[in-house]
């Protein structure tokens, strides 16, 4: 499996195989503590061989900056059919975040897990100005 896109997002739509990302960033800047943001996502886009054909599981979790898990992990199931071309096929995935209560400043993390191996992590800086 290769990870084309892994970030996050203002919004992220899949459209029929279209992955549609509008702005990317990895920090949030807040005056008081603790703050809620009101939406984000993160968007993925997978590209699978054809010798990766079939089910595999997926784990999504996002940790806060002590590494304790501030949701519950998105997990689910992905069924990779054979590729259409011959080559590979592609998966996009779209995790919308509402109402997301952060406690303080700091370095948070999303982690991504492919058939419960680690696959990439991608940083949220939460940061407190002014």
């Amino acid at each position: 499996m290769e990870i084309e896109i892994f970030t996050l997002c203002d919004f992220a739509q899949d459209n029929g195989g279209k992955l549609t990302v509008v702005g990317t960033f990895d920090g949030i800047n807040s005056k008081q503590f603790p703050f809620i943001q009101s939406a984000f996502c993160v968007a993925c886009r997978l590209r699978f061989s054809e010798k990766e054909t079939g089910e595999h599981n997926m784990r999504l979790r996002f940790i806060n900056v002590d590494g304790k898990e501030i949701i519950q992990p998105i997990e689910g199931n992905l069924n990779i059919p054979n590729p259409q071309n011959g080559q590979y096929s592609t998966i996009n995935l779209v995790f919308n975040f509402n109402q997301m209560k952060f406690e303080k400043a700091g370095r948070y993390s999303f982690e991504l897990y492919m058939d419960d191996d680690w696959s990439s992590g991608l940083p949220l800086f939460i940061n407190q100005v002014g």
